[in-house]
């Protein structure tokens, strides 16, 4: 039996390439915008090679606690310019404001159904840098960062539709939005930017599918996106950058239903629900996703109504999936043990309000982007003055 060799990731993977070298190399003809089938090859390919693994169970750090956004809503999802040194939070708009061309300030409610989004720029330490707005772009439960230079070009889903908030499915005034494309454009700083404006690169990358987000991977130099097909079901894909650029989208390297935690053998449906998907991230062969739901939430299970989220512990779990299989790996045990994959994080546990809400991949020294490290973001805060935290974890586990 033959095995695949370990390849290690370079800076290239980490500071976006730019110019006709990044585009030969990555096997894509300037003049055609076309994809050579040679050098990106099929799902569960020879590219997913063997690659670190996030150790669940490392201890979680406190990165950032308890910082304003630009807003006062929630912290939806985030994540890094590890050339550059910044993160990016994503948001809904605040109700109250009065943006250009606004002849009126909007209610929250309405930009809820719009799906108007405010991202904040951050240092690495949580000081805010900027912010910008968009405009009829969606919910923002993930985004990707991808540097450019000096610049950050954002990945996010566009062309918002109003659905039903699945907590609340009953009340208009809870209505949300979603996105219906994913969305690149470069970051500028107090630019209001509006789903169908002129130079906007937006993209459908498999026919008849919706509900779009985006996370990029800085190690591999790859996006993941997660959409519904068109029989409903929610799928991962992970394509190369590059080609995702140039909305060439007929080569994933993966493409995979999502794993449900309630389909893990044993799960206590009775004490931790059925937890919401947060957010996701990419490193290599493995998808991170982070579920959970803030403390005191209640879910319907058999004829009780049942608090999923208890105070001081939460729900919030993170998983890892290996994207040739599709199966979570490690695999998790029977009966089930919380403490294995998914795992259990009581990170940040002694916020009076806490939400998980995004995964983000941060590489401390840009020279070695093979040591990486995962965040989890958390919402916390009064309602009215929400702030957000974000705590980490690094402990790598090589593959064999």
């Amino acid at each position: 039996m033959t095995h695949d060799r370990l390849t290690h990731p370079s800076r290239r993977s980490l500071i976006a390439w730019s110019g006709a070298g990044a585009l030969t190399a990555a096997g894509v003809s300037i003049g055609t915008g076309t994809a050579s089938a040679a050098t990106h090859p099929t799902p569960g390919s020879a590219l997913l090679v063997p690659s670190p693994r996030l150790d669940l169970n490392s201890a979680a750090d406190k990165w950032i606690r308890e910082k304003p956004l630009r807003d006062a809503t929630i912290l939806q999802s985030f994540g890094y310019d590890n050339a550059n040194g910044h993160i990016y939070l994503a948001q809904v708009t605040q109700g109250g404001l009065k943006l250009a061309g606004e002849s009126a300030p909007v209610s929250a409610t309405e930009r809820n159904r719009h799906g108007d989004l405010t991202i904040t720029k951050w240092d690495m330490s949580g000081n805010t840098l900027g912010y910008m707005y968009l405009r009829g772009f969606g919910h923002g439960m993930s985004i990707g960062v991808e540097p450019v230079g000096s610049t950050a070009y954002l990945w996010t889903e566009t062309n918002g539709q109003i659905v039903q908030d699945p907590v609340y499915p009953d009340d208009k005034e809870r209505e949300t939005s979603r996105g219906q494309r994913l969305a690149r454009f470069p970051f500028v700083n107090g630019k209001v930017l509006d789903f169908g404006s002129a130079g906007l690169a937006t993209y459908q990358p498999v026919p008849g599918s919706s509900t779009y987000t985006a996370s990029v991977d800085p190690v591999y130099g790859r996006l993941a996106i997660r959409f519904r097909d068109a029989d409903g079901a929610f799928v991962f894909q992970v394509h190369d950058l590059d080609l995702a650029r140039l909305g060439v989208w007929t080569q994933p390297l993966a493409s995979i239903r999502e794993p449900r935690l309630t389909a893990v053998p044993g799960w206590p449906l009775s004490t931790y629900g059925d937890p919401f998907l947060q957010g996701y991230a990419v490193v290599g062969r493995y998808l991170y996703m982070l579920h959970g739901n803030s403390y005191n939430s209640t879910q319907q299970v058999g004829d009780e109504s049942v608090v999923i989220s208890q105070p001081g512990v939460g729900n919030t779990f993170i998983t890892s999936v290996n994207l040739a299989t599709g199966a979570l790996d490690p695999a998790p045990p029977v009966p089930f043990k919380e403490t294995v994959n998914p795992a259990h994080t009581a990170a940040a546990y002694t916020l009076e309000y806490r939400e998980p809400e995004g995964l983000g991949v941060y590489i401390p020294d840009p020279a070695k982007p093979g040591v990486f490290q995962i965040g989890m973001g958390f919402a916390s805060g009064k309602a009215g003055a929400r702030m957000a935290t974000i705590y980490g974890k690094a402990g790598l586990i090589q593959p064999s």
